[in-house]
């Protein structure tokens, strides 16, 4: 048994017996674990408000090899995510961020490129005057990229042509290729029910935001329509991508107008 220290977000908590917690943390070090924090349903202990959903902390806890579940001895806030308590639609995709974590990923394995854009999606959430719904569209992206299914804005899956949005206003996306497909090469393929005509404006946005830090993307001036159309698109191809995604709740506002 060793006592470690790493940074975590809380994914998810339920109730332990009288006074306690298990949780489930996405940490920097160790990916994600769950744990028992003891005493913390206890109204005497100050640790209470800790081990909430979506709280970034700093936590120490005993480790112990081949360990479902660890216990953690102690914690603090290394941000507290004020601005998420009280927008319903930025607690919502701030939920959706952590519940497609809490899915995607496996019992400890060290993600740190992972557990930073956790961290800085849900930052930016945070952040007066940014878009929710651009936060959840990169988030989406990103990870994508991190888990190995990176979409491809630029070029015709099928020729590898350049997509020329001068002349194309809207151009289809074939979700389970993970590409567009140009007017040349439509024929070649056989549509299917999660397939995408994306905008030309919304086109340029996903190139853009492959690029972009996550402060950035949330901070772009993007008509609601092409938001809309954005996350639209990336909640279809997290879906379409990860059978572990079929059933978030969270995620259906992404849905709505």
């Amino acid at each position: 048994m060793s006592i470690e220290k790493t940074e975590a977000v809380v994914l998810r908590a339920i109730n332990y017996r009288d006074t306690s917690k298990i949780v489930t943390l996405y940490t920097k070090r160790y990916g994600k674990m769950s744990a028992i924090a003891k005493g913390t349903r206890n109204p005497k202990s100050k640790f209470g408000s800790l081990f909430q959903p979506l709280n970034y902390l700093q936590i120490v806890f005993y480790r112990r090899e081949n360990r479902d579940i660890q216990y953690v001895s102690s914690g603090e806030f290394l941000k507290y995510f004020k601005s998420l308590t009280t927008d319903v639609l930025r607690l919502s995709i701030a939920m959706s961020l952590v519940e497609i974590i809490n899915r995607v990923m496996h019992d400890e394995e060290e993600n740190e490129p992972v557990f930073n854009l956790l961290v800085g999606s849900l930052s930016a959430l945070d952040e007066p005057g940014t878009s929710p719904k651009n936060v959840f569209t990169y988030f989406g992206l990103h990870l994508a990229d991190e888990l190995g299914f990176r979409p491809n804005f630029e070029t015709c899956f099928v020729c590898k042509r350049q997509i020329n949005l001068e002349k194309e206003k809207k151009v289809y996306y074939v979700v389970q290729k993970g590409g567009p497909i140009c007017e040349a090469c439509f024929d070649r393929i056989v549509p299917t029910g999660s397939d995408f005509y994306l905008s030309a404006p919304a086109l340029l946005a996903l190139r853009s935001f492959v690029s972009l830090s996550a402060g950035a993307a949330a901070k772009a001036e993007i008509a609601m329509p092409v938001q809309n159309e954005l996350s639209n698109f990336v909640f279809v191809y997290l879906r379409r991508h990860s059978d572990t995604l079929q059933e978030i709740k969270s995620l259906a506002i992404l849905r709505s107008p």
